[in-house]
């Protein structure tokens, strides 16, 4: 029961921060389909593809970052 508790609660947190704001994430995309049906008319793809990408590359740079940081602490 123990293993099945904290399975749900990554699997909760997991789709709980997928659903922030952030561009390359989920919560970026919704952000993308309000500003549609708020303006009638979609937003144009390379828009939205650059604003991705660069998402994804602020990502990756924080993971870097803080992956990098706990290494640094453990010596």
């Amino acid at each position: 029961m123990n293993m099945l508790n904290i399975v749900l609660f990554l699997s909760v947190n997991l789709g709980v921060l997928n659903l922030i704001p952030f561009p390359a994430l989920d919560g970026g995309r919704l952000v993308f389909l309000v500003l549609e049906a708020i303006r009638g008319k979609r937003v144009n793809p390379m828009v939205e593809n650059v604003i991705t990408v660069g998402g994804i590359f602020v990502l990756l740079i924080f993971m870097v970052v803080v992956t990098g940081n706990d290494i640094r602490q453990l010596f």
